[in-house]
């Protein structure tokens, strides 16, 4: 019966390439202070100028990016993107040197993935900001009450039809004096 448990738990083995956000390849892992690290880049090897939409293959440099994903097995993730910097070779561009995006995976001057952004958001609308920081907190989550709301103001739509009249309610020419308040 051991035995048969041994088979049973090597076969349920996931390549760590299935957990991580698509798109991504990951390079390294390792684990520190109960923190599991996860070093990914991109797949794909060409990147469009966001200014000129040119594609650019002439790697200028690269950096690390550091992002915080969805846990795993009770462990906090941090994915450490490595982002390579490109040369654009447009003509009339005037971004010389732009930065690899991600999309959604990894938005751009984001602090944690895209998918761990939806339920950051999902949390602050269903629960708000104290109490979904509490609840964040138990689901290895680390946001704070006023990033709960931050998020959800972010993601928040803005109206799309202009505003075709304004009532009486909406505004006046100057303020109206309390009651019982004489006036000067």
């Amino acid at each position: 019966m051991a035995i048969s448990m041994e088979i049973a738990a090597m076969s349920c083995r996931l390549p760590l390439s299935s957990l991580i956000p698509p798109g991504l390849a990951v390079d390294h892992q390792e684990s520190a202070d109960g923190i599991l690290i996860v070093t990914a880049s991109a797949r794909v090897q060409v990147a469009m100028c966001p200014s000129c939409d040119r594609p650019s293959r002439r790697v200028h440099s690269r950096y690390h990016r550091h992002l915080a994903d969805l846990p795993l097995a009770g462990r906090a993730v941090q994915l450490r993107l490595v982002t390579r910097r490109f040369r654009c070779d447009g003509l009339g561009c005037r971004r010389k040197i732009f930065a690899e995006r991600f999309g959604v995976t990894a938005p751009e001057r984001s602090r944690r993935t895209g998918r761990m952004e939806a339920i950051v958001h999902h949390l602050g609308l269903a629960l708000g900001g104290r109490p979904g920081a509490a609840f964040a907190k138990r689901l290895m989550i680390p946001v704070s009450n006023d990033t709960l709301i931050r998020v959800v103001r972010r993601r928040a739509r803005k109206p799309l039809d202009p505003l075709a009249a304004v009532g009486v309610d909406d505004w006046a020419f100057g303020r109206v004096p309390a009651r019982g308040v004489a006036r000067r």
